[in-house]
């Protein structure tokens, strides 16, 4: 006879993997989804959070995986040893600027947060470490899917639901293709207020030895901070940084 499974286990990972298989989602379609009532699900939902398995955005109130997560199957991968590699280079530019520098690792349709350095200005958005985020709204994710191929982008856009994030998300299919093409054209990215209200990002994405983003980094700082930099030199010195950083492939 079959044993049964446990049933709180048997839960949890129904809801893991209802989570990794979208971009983002709140706990009532969680609930929803894994037929759960609200409260149940949000227990199981906390649980797995407080052990950092999952982490909540808390600009949308959806629910995400974690980088703890991925690392159970990805030991001793490529994005942990690069990491160690790229952090030297992070911290120079994080000197210089004084703003928040993210490292990204990119997935088939999302950016994963592998390293944030801090701003030692005033400044707070919700990005962290082992976060997952869409690539159409981020500069580091356009960045990277300035790289991609033709098909690999007709393959995107059929993957992928451009949800509106702030008023100047890009949600149409035409304009992000317009968008991609100029940040390719012009060799990095701008994420002007598109993932978060009154935040201003530059990117460039790193390639590996296939030239396929594989990589990005970016400079993230309030909008209203925009015009006390040069944008010709923060590139510049995000070019410097992406050429050490491509020596680890």
């Amino acid at each position: 006879m079959a044993q049964k499974n446990n049933q709180s286990v048997e839960r949890a990972f129904l809801i893991l993997e209802t989570i990794a298989d979208r971009e983002g989602i709140g706990v009532a379609d969680i609930a929803r989804e894994v037929a759960l009532n609200k409260s149940t699900a949000f227990g199981i939902i906390k649980t797995l959070s407080n052990l950092g398995y999952i982490f909540k955005d808390e600009t949308t109130d959806k629910y995400h995986i974690s980088l703890k997560l991925k690392e159970l199957g990805e030991k001793g991968s490529a994005g942990v040893g690069i990491l160690e590699f790229a952090k030297p280079y992070l911290e120079e530019l994080s000197r210089k600027y004084g703003e928040i520098i993210h490292f990204v690792q990119a997935e088939e349709n999302a950016v994963l947060y592998l390293d944030k350095i801090e701003s030692t200005r005033a400044i707070r958005i919700y990005t962290g470490i082992g976060g997952i985020m869409p690539l159409y709204c981020t500069a580091v994710g356009k960045a990277i899917l300035s790289t991609r191929t033709e098909e690999e982008l007709s393959d995107y856009f059929n993957n992928v639901k451009l949800d509106k994030y702030t008023k100047n998300t890009i949600t149409t299919k035409d304009g992000l293709l317009k968008e991609i093409a100029e940040s390719k054209r012009r060799g990095f990215a701008i994420d002007n207020g598109e993932n978060h209200e009154d935040l201003y990002c530059v990117a460039i994405a790193v390639c590996n030895r296939q030239d396929q983003g594989s990589h990005a980094i970016s400079i993230s700082l309030p909008l209203f901070r925009k015009d006390n930099y040069n944008l010709d030199e923060m590139v510049n010195d995000l070019r410097r940084t992406r050429d050490k950083i491509e020596k680890y492939f």
